[in-house]
């Protein structure tokens, strides 16, 4: 019987300092996080498990609402995800979820949310991202950015779930990385990248806190905490 490995990871979401209300999530396999400052800590399955981040848009109506429905849509989806074309279907339907929700509650108009994921398949990772929140791997030559920013100067997204009166055609960045080729695996909302740089970030990573996801969150905050923070941190499998 072939051995089952696994990846070590943390989760961590916090209101931040400014916010009224905490609009991002983020999941794994059995857990998803609430609206309060959260915790979590455990393992992935190296085959088949996953993680989401979802940063719902701020000033926009109930953007903790097509955070949540966004990632409850996808993660039925995320075990099987394994190319680009299951990657768009996925999010093809957790785009219609948000527009059927706000077709049955008008008040929900203009919600929408970004969306960054991972899936392990065992020697690789399947990521996606829609939006401007970011995946990022650490390598043996410094921190590598995965995801593609879809946002002009000003933080104005040119493409997220929602967000408009018609559905917009998704357009996301699917990448495969290597496992033997990164560290560290980094999900984040940019509560945690309009805080801290890519230098804090990658020191950070290099520095190996006992649970990295809160030590992020904590960075966010010390610089300001001016949005919500969500990080995900996932080792390599052993």
């Amino acid at each position: 019987m072939p051995i089952q490995r696994s990846c070590a990871a943390w989760a961590a979401t916090d209101i931040g300092l400014v916010r009224a209300g905490n609009e991002d999530v983020c999941a794994v396999p059995g857990w998803r996080s609430g609206p309060e400052r959260e915790r979590w800590c455990g393992s992935l399955s190296a085959n088949g498990g996953w993680a989401l981040v979802a940063d719902g848009m701020g000033g926009h109506a109930a953007g903790d609402v097509a955070s949540a429905l966004a990632v409850e849509a996808l993660a039925p989806w995320m075990l099987g995800l394994a190319d680009r074309d299951q990657v768009a279907a996925a999010l093809d339907t957790a785009n219609a979820r948000l527009y059927g929700a706000v077709a049955t509650a008008p008040a929900l108009a203009g919600m929408g949310t970004t969306v960054a994921g991972v899936v392990l398949h065992d020697n690789e990772v399947l990521a996606f991202n829609v939006g401007d929140s970011r995946i990022y791997a650490l390598t043996g030559t410094g921190l590598v950015r995965i995801s593609e920013d879809h946002a002009l100067g000003g933080g104005v997204l040119t493409q997220c779930l929602g967000g408009s009166r018609h559905p917009i055609p998704l357009d996301p960045l699917v990448a495969r990385v290597r496992w033997e080729d990164v560290d560290l695996i980094l999900l984040c909302s940019d509560g945690l990248t309009n805080m801290v740089d890519d230098a804090g970030i990658a020191g950070l990573l290099l520095a190996r806190p006992e649970n990295p996801a809160d030590a992020f969150v904590e960075a966010a905050l010390a610089a300001g905490g001016i949005d919500n923070v969500t990080v995900v941190v996932i080792e390599p499998p052993r």
